[in-house]
């Protein structure tokens, strides 16, 4: 069984890779890259592919929309819907939904929304002013909203923006792209000063990019 792919050359890149997405495989490869050594590389790597997409298929499945479960601070609480309001349960670790059910899609997806905003917000308030202290940052305005492709940002005018999909990853990954935003306060570059600035203040950084980087997609594909 074979499997299509989506091919990009540059320039600047000097060896191969491929990449599993939901979204389809992609191949990465420099510019003048020899096409037919390329395929059969692409070829011996199917076996690979295969299996990587079933696991990719299967961590996509198990989203709210499929097993009734979310995830909330790096548990998996239970979704129930037509409940009389809504709001999340942490001690029996449960999201009650006034959506009918998981059919009015749009709907439950705005109630979640709604939730992990308001959430992480709560959360954010207080712990946020002690990394504010401890790295002699600052911001002017907290904002809290969904972001279908960035964690956080931290703009020239103090605005210190998070995405609400956060509330989704445990505690340590939250404070990891706290201090990744407040970071910026003193290097605006993802430079090696900048990095050694996170990595002063949170030695689990590595961890929570690695984190965001293999959950992320399905955190944040409401």
């Amino acid at each position: 069984m074979e499997f299509n792919y989506q091919l990009k050359l540059s320039k600047r890149r000097k060896s191969v890779a491929i990449k599993v997405l939901p979204s389809g495989v992609r191949v990465y490869a420099p510019q003048n890259i020899c096409k037919t050594w390329l395929n059969d590389w692409v070829k011996s790597k199917q076996k690979w592919v295969l299996e990587k997409q079933k696991s990719v298929n299967a961590a996509q499945q198990d989203t709210l929309w499929a097993s009734n479960k979310i995830m909330v601070f790096g548990h998996k609480y239970d979704v129930i819907y037509g409940a009389s309001k809504s709001e999340i349960d942490h001690d029996n670790h449960r999201v009650y939904l006034t959506t009918i059910s998981s059919t009015y899609k749009a709907t439950a997806i705005l109630e979640v929304k709604q939730l992990f905003t308001t959430g992480l917000s709560k959360y954010l308030q207080s712990t946020l002013p002690k990394y504010k202290s401890l790295m002699q940052s600052d911001y002017k305005l907290l904002k809290v909203r969904f972001y279908k492709r960035r964690w956080g940002s931290l703009s020239s005018n103090g605005t210190i923006a998070f995405n609400c999909a956060l509330l989704g990853t445990p505690k340590w990954v939250i404070d990891y792209v706290i201090v990744h935003e407040l970071a910026h306060f003193h290097v605006m570059a993802h430079n090696n000063a900048f990095w050694s600035i996170v990595s002063r203040f949170d030695q689990n950084y590595i961890e929570a990019k690695k984190y965001l980087k293999d959950y992320g997609k399905i955190l944040i594909d409401w």
